[in-house]
């Protein structure tokens, strides 16, 4: 019974000259970090880049309202798609090398267009301790899309590609799809996506033929 007492004597003592330990840090808000990240942005992208991933954050926004997703993440995302895009290739590389769990194709390892979004993807997670999985999987996949895509993926992929700013031939149609039906506009997007590619020679990942197979598949059965 003397130990226990002189024990609880000695933490006392302890207790007064060691100071508690801090408060955790506040949770930081989405808008906090999407304000945070505009900054970023500004030094990382050009004005034309930045004017873009301004837009797609204001379409991701509107379309995670129409959609019932949480608007805050998705224009956060919307804003953070091309953190990479106008890194270097060499720079890019090696967070490709340190990627962890996104499966690079043989296609997109020798399309390196195609690099920023993985790259994107692992430097939110490594840089800016974005650990918000269904973000990182919209950055990775916003230029090559998958098959399975969450509804957060499908905004960010069709606000990249219908953001006001946009004005190619059918981006009308392509809009007025989305505004029905994600899926709708997933078909219609990578039809848009796969016939350039095709017209320059370049590669098709196999997540863009699956996920062009499924979104046929889905526009096929509401036409039943």
């Amino acid at each position: 019974m003397g130990r226990e007492m002189k024990n609880a004597a000695l933490k006392k003592i302890k207790d007064k000259i060691q100071p508690p330990p801090p408060p955790p840090p506040p949770e930081v808000k989405v808008t906090e970090a999407t304000e945070a990240m505009q900054e970023v942005l500004k030094q990382r992208l050009s004005k034309e880049r930045y004017e873009h991933s301004t837009r797609v954050a204001k379409e991701c926004k509107r379309l995670a309202e129409i959609y019932h997703v949480n608007a805050d993440i998705a224009e956060f995302t919307g804003m953070v798609h091309d953190i990479c895009k106008e890194m270097k290739s060499e720079e890019q590389e090696p967070l490709l090398k340190a990627s962890e769990g996104f499966e690079i194709t043989d296609e997109e390892w020798a399309s390196k267009k195609l690099w920023h979004g993985i790259a994107g993807a692992q430097m939110l997670k490594q840089q800016y301790r974005v650990g918000n999985q269904t973000i990182l999987n919209a950055v990775r996949y916003h230029t090559v899309a998958r098959k399975g895509m969450t509804t957060l993926e499908k905004i960010v992929y069709l606000s990249d590609m219908t953001e006001e700013g946009r004005s190619f031939i059918d981006v009308h149609v392509l809009r007025n799809a989305v505004n029905r039906d994600l899926d709708l506009g997933m078909y219609y997007a990578l039809r848009i996506s796969i016939e350039k590619v095709m017209q320059k020679g370049g590669l098709l990942p196999k997540h863009t033929i699956e996920a062009y197979n499924q979104y046929v598949a889905i526009v096929a059965a509401m036409k039943s």
